[in-house]
């Protein structure tokens, strides 16, 4: 469930990151479509969702229960399928966006992409 207001700060950090990883991105001007901001470049278009966390996240939790009402939330959003929808998260003593890839029947946490140049810490 999510609890407060939307983590504005997180947010735009969260641009700054797109931006290293050679993303432009666009704000969402529709309050009502659960998203924060749709990044693109010349090969790929993904909407965003930003998340903070108090806590350390356990290795062993499952990421549907972790944050429900987002994950669905992106999986309804009226766009077409193959636009990818990421929830990217972090904690609050972590430094490191986390980047999940949410699917129709699952959501994958990605580890290692090559053409953002991005490698999570987390990666087992």
């Amino acid at each position: 469930m999510t609890r407060g207001q939307r983590p504005l700060k997180a947010i735009v950090e969260a641009k700054g990151f797109a931006e290293r990883m050679g993303y432009r991105w666009q704000d969402n001007s529709q309050e009502d479509l659960a998203y924060d901001f749709l990044i693109f470049k010349s090969d790929s278009i993904r909407l965003v969702k930003v998340r903070q966390s108090r806590y350390r996240i356990n290795p062993e939790s499952f990421y549907e229960d972790l944050f429900p009402d987002e994950i669905r939330a992106l999986r309804e959003l009226p766009f077409p399928k193959p636009i990818v929808r990421e929830l990217w998260f972090r904690t609050q003593h972590e430094r490191v966006w986390r980047r999940l890839m949410i699917h129709d029947i699952s959501v994958g946490e990605i580890e290692w992409w090559g053409p953002d140049g991005y490698v999570t810490p987390h990666a087992r």
